[in-house]
């Protein structure tokens, strides 16, 4: 019973830790205000749109 909160946290931490790490593949365009904070649905709205874009280069 005590396990399944730290497995969950442990599954948050790893969502947070790519999404920080999907912000910093998308480079200084992700760049806002210092109090303007980027939800983790924006950078992910932000890096399907960036693959998408790579994808219709390749064909």
């Amino acid at each position: 019973q005590l396990r399944k909160p730290l497995v969950e946290k442990l599954r948050r931490e790893r969502i947070n830790s790519s999404i920080e790490q999907l912000k910093s593949l998308l480079g200084p365009g992700l760049q806002q205000q210092p109090d303007s904070k980027l939800e983790k649905a924006d950078i992910l709205e932000k890096t399907v749109w960036v693959l998408r874009r790579l994808q219709k280069q390749r064909w």
